[in-house]
């Protein structure tokens, strides 16, 4: 499947960004005061709220992985209607439970 004008997909990068922000998600709502306040309050958190505050390089790598995000979407939807793969679940998504692509942590 071809993906003219992006990035070329790349499960080691997807992997890699998606635990770096996993692990600096969850840093920044246990020590960012502001969003600690706005959870508190039940207002909820936009993801918008999130990556505001963010640092400008983390904001670009935050572009890249939502790009490679929507290239693994892509693929596995393709996939699926090619009959391949793991028949999506409303749980799980494209993953059977409890699996990974790779052996590692499991993405979001």
């Amino acid at each position: 499947m071809e993906n003219p004008g992006q990035i070329p997909w790349d499960a080691a990068r997807y992997q890699e960004l998606n635990d770096y922000f996993r692990l600096k998600i969850k840093t920044m709502l246990e020590s960012d005061p502001y969003l600690q306040d706005l959870v508190k309050e039940a207002k909820g958190l936009q993801l918008e709220q999130l990556t505001d505050r963010m640092s400008e390089r983390d904001q670009l790598l935050w572009k890249e992985f939502l790009a490679l995000d929507q290239l693994k979407f892509q693929q596995d939807l393709y996939n699926h209607l090619e009959g391949r793969g793991t028949p999506f679940n409303s749980r799980t998504g494209f993953r059977k439970p409890g699996s990974s692509e790779n052996g590692s942590s499991d993405t979001w």
